[in-house]
């Protein structure tokens, strides 16, 4: 138990470098005019209701209904597949954990070596992934659109950001894990049993639960995901047929990130392209 969340400990470190956005940004989707039959409403309403953590929404908004029944299939071919003598042992330790009075000290305890060894080493690992990351992007000078930054001010004004805020402090990190540990308590749930005989929806409506939980965590270290979800806007929208293209905008760390985006129109409903 004690190593698998010591593995764990740098993976998270790794998403709260890289997930997030600024808690300061003040933007805010309206609903109340999004068309979902249009692109860009059906985007903008997708992007709100992860927001929310409505994962049973997200999903709904996002997939035609061909791949949504394809991802029910997939999920209940997974269920027959039982989780090993090892895994339900682990499964129900780490719950076993959660219920237990001092299961934020715990937790803390387990990773606090790794914690302090990741602060030392901070700076040199954000430049390293600053590099490693522009070139997956590829840190060009030039923006999508008036409104957007460069990918390398992006990643500039993030490293810029973290290297600011010291968001691996130990109170951060206390807080942060007594969000977790909140989060895993709310599901009620008993056993690795429990887990395994959930149905579709179950485990979607849990799916948000612990998505809601996971951004609590982030919000913790001061990195607001709602923030950045709620930020986005879109423009230069081109309808032809059944697909649609148009820049999606997100406020990240002071800085306006910007992607292009591809979408397509399955059983009268827009929806992200996977083919794009």
């Amino acid at each position: 138990m004690k190593n698998l969340m010591r593995n764990n400990f740098f993976l998270f470190t790794m998403v709260v470098l890289l997930a997030g956005c600024g808690g300061d940004d003040s933007g805010q989707i309206d609903v109340s005019n999004l068309d979902k039959n249009t692109p860009d409403g059906a985007f903008l309403l997708t992007m709100n209701t992860l927001a929310e953590s409505d994962l049973q929404a997200a999903i709904k908004n996002s997939l035609p209904e061909d791949k949504y029944k394809q991802l029910v299939t997939e999920f209940e071919a997974k269920k027959n597949e039982p989780m090993s003598a090892e895994q339900k042992v682990q499964f129900n330790q780490a719950l076993t954990m959660l219920n237990q009075d001092d299961a934020e000290q715990q937790l803390f305890t387990m990773i606090a070596p790794q914690l302090t060894q990741v602060r030392a080493f901070m700076p040199m690992m954000l430049m390293g992934a600053k590099d490693q990351i522009s070139q997956q992007l590829g840190a060009s000078q030039t923006s999508l659109a008036p409104r957007c930054n460069s990918n390398s001010e992006v990643v500039d004004g993030t490293v810029t950001w973290i290297m600011d805020n010291d968001i691996l402090h130990e109170d951060k990190v206390k807080n942060s894990l007594a969000e977790l540990v909140a989060t895993g308590r709310s599901l009620n749930l008993s056993s690795a049993d429990d887990f395994q005989n959930l149905n579709f929806n179950q485990a979607l409506d849990m799916g948000g639960q612990v998505f809601g939980g996971f951004k609590k965590a982030l919000n913790a270290h001061g990195i607001d995901i709602n923030a950045m979800l709620r930020s986005a806007q879109v423009s230069d929208v081109n309808v032809s047929g059944d697909q649609a293209t148009m820049i999606a905008s997100f406020e990240v760390f002071g800085k306006t990130a910007c992607s292009p985006v591809t979408m397509a129109k399955r059983d009268n409903i827009w929806v992200i392209n996977p083919d794009a």
